[in-house]
């Protein structure tokens, strides 16, 4: 049962980037709960400055206890000493629950610090696949089966998890993400804009946005790319001419005006995903996707119009579905309120901050 009284909450992650969906989810979870009347402190024992984010939460009120570069950032030892000692400095507060959201070794500090006095909760976020589980210390198995509520981000998660550590309870909630609401502004012609904002990492298929762009099956089809990674530079898009690159946000003023640009988000991942918080957001502004089959993508599929799936595997069949995707388009017989109306359903702000805070208000105990 949600509490009838402000909750007093520590939120813990391990890492937040500048760019990045589950960093998104983080802040908004923050800033749903301050809204409602509850109290947060946000522990992070590696994070990147932002600017935007930075703003939002302490203007809503959030108070900030975060490791920002330094030597204290340098490597995982160290990041474990800082978080002691701010849990350390954080003892004279009183909590009523936690949220720890990461991998590693520092969400079973952070738990072992507060069991048996207050609500632990854990958040697991990536796809639990072999690769996923092998990757996992002692220690951080210990805090997911320790923690007082276990949740994942998608349903094919659950079932994984649950193996991988004996069959014990594990919810399902989804992430928060930022609902947008954009106009249609495509440019009346016969070109459409198709793209991708997030990670420039190969994983994410930017390379397959790079041959597609050059298939002269494809000419009506602009690609517009925006996102930083390490993988590629700006001057690497130079080479193919029907791909622009944008730049860099992690603001929402950024994302707005992508989605704005944006006829159809385009996410060829190749490696297993959670619940990619990016087309959660697409879906928030109406707008239509063509994704691979990682991970829990299948599980936003509804509109077999809007939402489509394709195989890397194939490339005449991504080649035929982008083509089907602009007629659609520049026929207008897509229609927007159907995507949003799916996101309200599943993925609705108000609907998830009921449940989270069930979760955070309930003494739940492991299996």
């Amino acid at each position: 049962m949600v509490s009838a009284r402000p909750l007093r909450v520590l939120v813990y992650a391990t890492q937040m980037e500048a760019i990045g969906g589950i960093e998104s989810h983080v802040v908004e979870f923050c800033l749903r709960l301050t809204a409602a009347g509850h109290r947060l402190t946000l522990l992070c024992s590696r994070y990147q400055p932002n600017g935007d984010a930075d703003q939002r939460l302490l203007r809503a009120g959030v108070e900030l206890r975060v490791n920002r570069p330094g030597l204290a950032s340098h490597s995982p030892a160290r990041r474990w000493v800082w978080t002691l000692m701010a849990l350390a400095a954080l003892a004279r507060q009183r909590f009523d629950a936690v949220y720890t959201n990461g991998q590693g070794r520092n969400p079973a500090l952070v738990q072992a610090w507060f069991r048996g006095r207050i609500r632990c909760i854990h958040h697991h976020h990536t796809s639990c696949d072999d690769a996923d589980v092998a990757s996992w210390p002692s220690s951080y198995r210990t805090a997911m089966r320790r923690s007082d509520a276990l949740v994942v981000c998608a349903e094919f998660i659950q079932a994984r998890i649950r193996r991988a550590l004996g069959n014990r309870a594990v919810d399902v909630v989804h992430c928060f993400s930022r609902q947008i609401d954009v106009a249609h502004s495509r440019i009346r012609d016969d070109r459409v804009t198709f793209g991708y904002f997030g990670r420039l990492i190969r994983e994410k298929g930017i390379d397959h946005i790079f041959r597609l762009s050059h298939d002269p099956r494809l000419t009506a089809i602009r690609w517009c790319v925006w996102g930083g990674e390490a993988t590629y530079r700006a001057n690497d898009f130079s080479a193919h001419p029907n791909v622009e690159y944008a730049g860099v946000f992690s603001d929402t003023a950024g994302l707005r005006r992508a989605l704005e640009r944006l006829d159809c988000f385009c996410l060829f991942s190749t490696h297993p995903e959670g619940l990619p918080i990016s087309l959660l957001e697409v879906m928030s502004a109406g707008r239509p996707w063509i994704a691979t089959p990682q991970g829990g993508i299948p599980e936003l599929v509804h509109d077999p119009a809007s939402c489509v799936l394709v195989s890397l595997g194939d490339y005449e069949g991504t080649v035929s579905a982008c083509i089907a995707m602009r007629d659609r388009i520049i026929t207008g017989v897509l229609d927007g309120a159907r995507q949003r109306s799916f996101y309200a359903q599943r993925f609705g702000a108000q609907m998830l901050l009921e449940r989270w805070l069930g979760l955070l208000s309930d003494p739940v105990h492991p299996a």
